[in-house]
């Protein structure tokens, strides 16, 4: 069995890392979603002097067959501009409880050009473990095994949707907060400090008031690991993700809500 784990590209580094922060034993306020909800951003790639439109980003909340249980999607897809570059189609879904928003199965399924993967989570919260299934380029790279003491830990996609239940009021200025997430089949501590409040525009030219976060990256072959993501959440009851910028090895990424539907 080789170990050889699959590569995130830059769109799914968008998808994932740009919109992850979460804090552990969080007790919850209120519900800031519901089936229904649908978030779109568009990305920019800088590179040289030029702000390149390159892929578009969609978040959905769904219901599940299960009442108990929710689904979200995250998909991202390469404009067709940039397709000539690197074509793209990420499709994430991640299947959570309603009541605590712990995950119960995580899934990824990536086209990056010659490239593809698909990645399988399923977490036991009773047992405390994770099992994970990796397989790369129909299978010709597979990795399958099992994480121990895996008790509260998240994959990023659900991650991101428990941070929008906790009360931003109860941070103190640059306080930080580490929280285990698994990515490839590895647990990383990831570190998120709040910077503190500020105004944010959207791609409509919107503004909203947010709560301004930094997040520590994974070394990979996008991030160096040295860099921060600065990522802006609305501050009213919905604590949408409105912006997210951060640095690359190659370039600057820059990421904008375009619409938000089903708020609750």
């Amino acid at each position: 069995m080789s170990h050889t784990m699959p590569r995130y590209s830059f769109f799914s580094k968008l998808i994932l890392l740009c919109f992850f922060i979460t804090f552990a034993n969080t007790a919850f306020s209120q519900k800031s979603f519901a089936p229904g909800e649908v978030l779109t951003y568009k990305a920019y790639y800088h590179w040289g002097v030029l702000w390149l439109p390159a892929a578009s980003i969609t978040l959905k909340v769904l219901p599940n067959e299960n009442p108990n249980f929710l689904t979200i999607k995250a998909n991202g897809i390469s404009f067709k501009r940039y397709d000539l570059f690197f074509k793209v189609r990420e499709n994430f879904e991640s299947t959570i409880f309603k009541n605590t928003l712990l995950p119960i199965e995580a899934r990824r399924n990536a086209v990056e050009g010659s490239y593809s993967a698909q990645e399988h989570y399923r977490f036991n919260d009773s047992a405390n473990t994770i099992d994970y299934n990796i397989s790369v380029n129909e299978g010709k790279t597979k990795n399958a095994g099992k994480i121990e003491k895996a008790d509260g830990y998240f994959d990023m996609l659900s991650a991101a949707y428990y941070m929008r239940e906790y009360d931003f009021s109860k941070l103190k200025l640059n306080q930080k907060i580490r929280v285990n997430t698994i990515i490839n089949g590895k647990i990383y501590p990831i570190e998120i400090q709040y910077v503190g409040n500020e105004t944010c525009k959207d791609n409509n030219n919107k503004s909203y008031m947010c709560a301004k976060f930094a997040a520590s990256t994974v070394p990979g072959t996008i991030f160096k690991g040295n860099e921060k993501i600065s990522i802006w959440m609305s501050l009213d009851s919905a604590k949408i993700p409105v912006k997210v910028t951060s640095k690359l090895k190659i370039g600057e990424v820059n990421v904008e809500l375009t619409g938000a539907s089903g708020i609750k």
